[in-house]
């Protein structure tokens, strides 16, 4: 009895660093999603940039424009990187991972760019931001289903009070965390 107790827990144990391990192998391959969409608009790559997505994604960019499907999502972004964005760099800030399942993720990582244009051809500041994506792993893949991208607002929400911490790690921040009503 004590031998079949013994292996059992051997079970247990050697079970859970299995899922560990692979875990962390998953969460490894989700947050290279950030940094691939990154390269891909540094690059002016709309092609690219789109491969990283599913063919059914949903995408709401920073102004608000729901694209449905990859093709479209291409065509939206190979002509903004091609015209007022063909100068910007993006910058991966910091990227966090929430498993909803192991092949179900959520992605929240934050951003700066440098190097785009107004749509009246006058140069921005540059921008930090935060991008919220819903990842799926498909035939061994991880993809994106769906994604929110937000502008950070600089100026403080009075909703927080007085004591705010910023949710986009600005270099020299706190790193990104959810906001904490005190």
């Amino acid at each position: 009895m004590k031998r079949a107790a013994a292996v059992l827990f051997c079970l247990v144990l050697g079970t859970g660093a299995n899922l560990r391990a692979q875990n962390s192998v998953e969460e490894q391959r989700v947050r290279k999603l950030p940094q691939a969409f990154c390269d891909a608009f540094t690059r002016h790559d709309g092609h690219a940039l789109a491969g990283i997505m599913a063919e059914d994604v949903d995408f709401v960019t920073v102004g608000a424009l729901w694209l449905h499907g990859r093709t479209d999502f291409e065509k939206y972004h190979t002509r903004l990187l091609s015209g007022r964005f063909r100068n910007v760099t993006c910058t991966n800030l910091q990227t966090l991972v929430r498993f909803l399942r192991p092949d179900f993720a959520v992605v929240h990582w934050t951003w700066t760019l440098e190097g785009d244009r107004n749509v009246d051809g006058t140069a921005r500041q540059r921008r930090f931001g935060m991008m919220t994506m819903i990842a799926e792993k498909r035939n061994g893949n991880w993809q994106v289903d769906a994604a929110q991208n937000d502008d950070a607002d600089p100026s403080p929400a009075p909703e927080l009070g007085n004591d705010v911490r910023p949710v986009v790690p600005i270099p020299g921040s706190t790193p990104m965390q959810p906001c904490v009503f005190r």
